[in-house]
């Protein structure tokens, strides 16, 4: 049941990015989110009695994961939702996990690719080129690209937090609530100048739908994701990844009345099926690792 939840959790952000983009400015809602998400974040923390990091050396880890883990790949996201239909996102940005096992498999000497985890990764990306190379899709080149750029960004984010944040001994609250304050901080002082400049106008569904996104999807769900982690382990709680572009899709259609080209739904086909490959090569090796995810 949580597996189903989270995939649901995470597959209805790409519909709640489209819903208040149609009141505030891309960078308001990336800003948005993530103060919602650290508020969220910090009263499960404390109410856990745990604790935020104390050294300013992870909190420098924490910046550098802020930037490629929340900020770079929210507006990548966010901004590429003005162009293209929210199926098709969630689509383009579940391909992060084979991101991730190709830069793991470079720069993590216990991760490295085997021929059965890189015939996954290429066929994955076969499915990528399939929907953003095919004009059926329709939508902006730039906003698909964008979407796998911020796919890939995700990637560098979980493979910096293997080499420089395990095994330090924190909480898995505390990193993600560290990353959205920092965020926060940054994103803040430019919405705020939207604010002024462009003037939005949001209604209470765009407003509804920015909260919705911090509290669940980065903020509610990474709870859920780890407790998951912690009962079942990392491989089960890793098929809740499969779930985001189908969730994402379903709610496209039915909320929006989006549609998908034929290239779209045969991309999503085999981005799953090299997802599922590297996935069970990973598994072939041995112990459990974390598994990368998106939001």
């Amino acid at each position: 049941m949580r597996l189903v939840l989270l995939g649901a959790i995470w597959g209805s952000s790409y519909l709640f990015i489209k819903i208040a983009l149609d009141g505030f400015t891309p960078i308001q809602v990336v800003a948005g989110r993530m103060v919602a998400g650290a508020v969220t974040l910090l009263i499960l923390l404390y109410a856990s009695k745990l604790t935020l990091p104390r050294t300013r050396r992870v909190w420098l880890l924490l910046l550098f994961m802020s930037a490629v883990a929340n900020v770079i790949p929210f507006m990548l996201i966010t901004w590429g939702e003005k162009y293209i239909s929210s199926a098709l996102a969630s689509i383009l940005n579940s391909t992060t996990p084979l991101f991730t096992a190709l830069l793991a498999g470079i720069f993590i000497a216990a991760e490295r690719l085997t021929l059965l985890r890189f015939a996954g990764v290429v066929l994955g990306m076969l499915g990528v080129t399939v929907i953003v190379g095919v004009d059926a899709t329709g939508g902006s080149m730039p906003a698909k690209l964008a979407m796998v750029l911020a796919a890939f960004f995700y990637g560098i984010g979980f493979v910096f937090s293997k080499r420089n944040l395990t095994g330090l001994g924190l909480s898995p609250i505390a990193i993600p609530a560290g990353q959205l304050l920092i965020g926060s901080a940054l994103t803040v002082p430019f919405a705020a100048r939207d604010a002024v400049v462009v003037s939005p106008s949001p209604g209470l569904s765009e407003i509804l739908s920015v909260i919705a996104l911090g509290v669940l999807g980065t903020g509610i769900a990474f709870v859920i994701y780890y407790r998951l982690i912690r009962d079942v382990g990392a491989t089960t709680a890793s098929l809740s990844i499969y779930l985001i572009p189908v969730f994402g899709a379903v709610l496209g259609r039915l909320v929006l009345d989006e549609k998908l080209g034929w290239n779209a739904l045969a991309g999503a086909v085999l981005v799953v099926a090299g997802i599922a490959l590297a996935e069970i090569a990973a598994r072939r090796k041995g112990p459990e690792v974390l598994p990368a995810v998106s939001s």
